[in-house]
């Protein structure tokens, strides 16, 4: 066995059921010979010794991080592996990155080369509740990117479309599902909520765009504006302001450009994702991704 998949979580607790539903429909669509998958449920000190000898395991479970839930991170074991606290630690509080930090400490030299992390950020986490819907396409997702670096593609190959995957554990990075692509059509608008911001979808004649949900001239929602698809306008409701529906750009104050947000569309399903702004430096011993 070259590769381990280990999924985590509680298939009883809505988004919590991450990890072991990818490890089930890795399953279904069919791995490599040499690659295991295995629920690990809840059991954080199984997967200490699941790795024993592999040179690669891949771990998946939900998060919490304040993100956007469905929103993807991909980041090293080094990275997310903790020492738990010596006193009041028992079976039910090891999570697996204990056992990260616990396996380097037993395994020696079996501790695997290579460990990968996949976490998916949870919306629900209640008792009974099934997966809400961006959890279950980001699941999809993290099973093609898997399937992508289990069997990388040859050059001058397409590689399978997933959704953006961000390395760096904060909200400020993390990509957003909003609608299906066949859902913004010419000269419609459609908006994607984003906690307390959002953006808005268009079709413009270049392509599909995305802008922050407000006006730069009043800060009002644009979601009611009126697009013109001849000209390729957006005019907001408010104040008849108009700006391209391109580049964002106000047409009736130079000083108004729309926010742009970065666009992109995977296997039918628009993502968008806000502009990354300058991050203060996280206090000592801060996690800013939590496994759940």
């Amino acid at each position: 066995m070259q590769t381990l998949v280990i999924g985590c979580g509680n298939l009883l607790r809505g988004d919590d059921a991450a990890g072991p539903e990818v490890a089930r429909r890795l399953l279904l669509r069919g791995l490599p010979a040499d690659t295991h998958c295995l629920d690990a449920g809840t059991a954080g000190i199984d997967v200490a010794f699941q790795m024993r000898g592999v040179p690669h395991v891949i771990l998946v479970d939900a998060c919490r991080s304040e993100s956007a839930p469905g929103t993807i991170f991909e980041l090293s074991g080094c990275d997310v592996e903790q020492s738990p606290s010596p006193s009041g630690i028992n079976l039910h509080a090891f999570r697996w990155d204990h056992a990260l930090a616990l396996g380097r400490f037993l395994l020696g030299d079996d501790y695997p080369a290579k460990v990968t992390v996949f976490l998916i950020e949870g919306g629900s986490f209640e008792p009974g509740e099934p997966l809400s819907p961006p959890v279950d396409r980001a699941i999809d997702g993290v099973c093609t990117r898997i399937l992508q670096v289990l069997e990388p593609v040859p050059e001058g190959s397409t590689p399978p479309a997933f959704p953006p995957i961000e390395s760096d554990p904060w909200p400020a990075a993390g990509w957003h599902a909003g609608p299906r692509e066949d859902d913004v059509t010419t000269g419609k608008i459609v908006a994607v909520s984003i906690g307390d911001r959002g953006a808005i979808v268009v079709r413009s004649k270049a392509g599909l765009r995305a802008f922050r949900n407000n006006c730069a001239h009043a800060g009002l929602p644009l979601d009611s504006s009126a697009v013109d698809p001849f000209e390729g306008t957006l005019t907001c409701r408010w104040h008849a302001f108009r700006f391209d529906c391109d580049s964002g750009r106000c047409l009736s104050a130079p000083m108004c450009g729309l926010e742009a947000w970065d666009v992109r569309v995977v296997e039918g399903v628009i993502w968008v994702r806000p502009p990354i702004a300058p991050r203060a430096t996280p206090e000592p011993g801060v996690r800013r991704v939590a496994p759940e």
